[in-house]
């Protein structure tokens, strides 16, 4: 695999790996918002099976979406995104010498491609994956994910930064006008508009009829419609959910079978440096070895000299590094225009990073600090001797033992931490709430079957149900995490281990910023090491505390991901070579969310 930039996008190009290149590939369009964050991982999977196959595919972000140059604001998106996937087959075709391509769609893909498809001769089949009934249904999706999400979040900050150009579901931003021309895409009267080619429909739900596809008979082309299987535990959420393999050896195949004979010609590799010039900012597509390779995008000023450390931001969970609601790289850019560089990164077995090696435990492994460090490692490469890291959730827990082990770590950032020490508590937790997380996205799935028969009383009684029964849980195991911290022999000792790892780490003259939402889990995680009222946290030079109203765990609103990059500029603080302070970006919330 390799980064790749074309069409102020950045994408990842999987190349096939045998020595008779095919003369087909296949260009994968992927999700937006949310549903990208689920599903990206998935379909780096199926790239690499494509390239085992010796298929070339090219996975990629759409304008103002994920790694790309730009926001939800640009007018005309939907038209944007459609011409991203023609510009993916151009590119494709002059890096690897294809004649043509299997198009791949997922979720907002599969509504895009039959469209992108229209008026090419190089495009030999569909394979369109969970494609919305209709864009109006599409449409009323995003409108209730936002009225469950985001609707909340904002009563409670009483119209604080109130998006009203749009909506925001799962604190991606879509813009009024891009959620019209949403709605007017039908995908099937756009594929019966096509010459005759063969496609494969999986649904989420009831598999259509192939003579469903408008104006097309059975007869028309080799159409071959199902379900797909396991897509509720897929789309739960992107740290919970699980991976189909069924589905991808399904996809896999049916690509492979349609790959055609012909070999691919001469191809002519782009002759330009592959980076991405924003206004502000210069980006870069990075793999870093030894493997398992790690996948990044470097991010630094543009025009103008480094004026403080670089950071390095970890994933938050099982989220890809473009960050929960593209909060990663706003931040980077943000960054960038005060001077300072940034490298967002995957760690492996997360995002579109190689596989980590067996036997890792998932997000909290010890051993993952030595990918952190190589990392850090490339950083000093590139110029720069002392970094910063930035993790949220078990990213902050990676961070912390990489700051502790890696000496050319000078500030540590870390957002809503549940964890400071692994333990088998920890896991038990892990594995409860990723039940509860898949369970919940069948229950909500067979809740909408029940909506359309029984009205929608039962399903509200589940649900109220179902948070009571969470709460217990909940309780139970913050009270086995106690329990169990203070029963390691360090805490019998009387040692109090990590308060002791801080202390040595903030002696080191490692500036330590610690940010939580309030009323978040990550509250009691503290509470359970440094006390109940952190006094004990408090007594550490060189610990700054913010505390972040009306703003959820990973940081959804858009107020609570301001005030948090006006805080990591503003953390950076002065370089010892004599680069002055870089001034702190002006953030579009309260004033109370900036104080310590």
């Amino acid at each position: 695999m390799r980064g790749i930039v074309f069409a102020d996008t950045i994408g990842w190009l999987h190349e096939g790996k045998g020595t008779a290149r095919r003369g087909r590939g296949v260009v994968i369009a992927g999700a937006h918002g949310h549903e990208d964050l689920c599903s990206r991982r998935f379909l780096r999977l199926l790239a690499d099976k494509l390239a085992e196959n010796d298929l070339p595919a090219l996975q990629f972000d759409y304008p103002g979406c994920g790694n790309a140059a730009g926001d939800h604001s640009t007018p005309g998106q939907v038209q944007r995104w459609t011409g991203g996937i023609g510009a993916a087959i151009d590119r494709l075709k002059q890096d690897c010498g294809v004649a043509d391509v299997i198009l791949v769609g997922f979720r907002l893909g599969a509504l895009l491609a039959p469209l992108a498809a229209a008026g090419r001769d190089d495009v030999a089949g569909l394979l369109l994956l969970a494609p919305p009934s209709s864009g109006k249904a599409y449409v009323r999706e995003i409108t209730a994910m936002s009225r469950m999400i985001d609707a909340p979040l904002a009563s409670r900050s009483a119209g604080e930064g109130l998006f009203t150009e749009g909506r925001e579901a799962a604190g991606f931003r879509i813009s009024h006008e891009t959620l019209a021309d949403l709605s007017a895409l039908d995908w099937r009267h756009a594929a019966a508009s096509l010459p005759s080619l063969p496609m494969l429909v999986l649904a989420n739900g009831k598999p259509l009829a192939a003579d469903e596809i408008q104006g097309r008979g059975a007869g028309a082309a080799e159409i071959t419609t199902a379900e797909f299987d396991g897509y509720p535990l897929l789309m739960c959420d992107p740290t919970a959910n699980r991976i189909p393999a069924a589905v991808l050896d399904r996809c896999a195949a049916w690509i492979a079978d349609h790959a055609g004979e012909a070999i691919a010609r001469k191809a002519m590799p782009h002759d330009a440096s592959e980076t991405l010039d924003g206004p502000h900012y210069t980006e870069k597509p990075v793999l870093i070895g030894p493997e398992p390779m790690i996948c990044g995008v470097f991010c630094r000023p543009r025009g103008r000299q480094a004026a403080a450390e670089p950071v390095i931001f970890l994933n938050a969970g099982g989220v890809p590094h473009v960050g929960w609601a593209r909060g990663t790289v706003e931040a980077a850019r943000d960054l960038a225009a005060e001077g300072v560089a940034s490298l967002r990164i995957d760690l492996p077995g997360l995002g579109l990073s190689d596989q980590a090696e067996d036997g890792r435990l998932f997000l909290y492994d010890g051993r993952t600090r030595h990918d952190v460090s190589r990392a850090i490692d490339w950083m000093e490469r590139a110029g720069y001797p002392a970094v910063g890291l930035v993790g949220t959730c078990a990213g902050a827990f990676q961070a912390f033992h990489a700051a502790r082990n890696d000496r050319r770590v000078r500030t540590l950032t870390m957002i809503n931490p549940l964890c400071f020490a692994w333990n088998s508590s920890y896991a038990l937790e892990m594995a409860v709430w990723k039940t509860y997380e898949t369970s919940k996205a069948v229950l909500g799935q067979n809740a909408a079957a029940m909506h359309e028969s029984r009205g929608p009383a039962a399903p509200t009684w589940r649900g109220i149900a179902s948070r009571h029964a969470r709460l217990v849980v909940r309780r139970g195991l913050e009270a086995i995490k106690s329990t169990v911290s203070m029963l390691h022999p360090a805490a019998l000792l009387g040692q109090r281990r990590v308060e002791r790892w801080m202390r040595d780490l903030c002696g080191r003259g490692v500036r330590v910023l610690l940010v939580t939402s309030e009323g978040d889990l990550s509250l009691k995680e503290i509470a359970r090491h440094f006390g109940s009222e952190e006094e004990r946290l408090g007594s550490i030079r060189g610990v700054t505390r913010v505390s972040l109203p009306n703003a959820d765990h990973t940081l959804t609103p858009y107020h609570s991901r301001r005030a948090v990059i006006a805080r990591l500029i503003d953390h950076g603080g002065i370089r010892r070579d004599g680069y002055a302070r870089a001034e702190p970006v002006r953030a579009t919330t309260s004033p109370s969310l900036l104080a310590p």
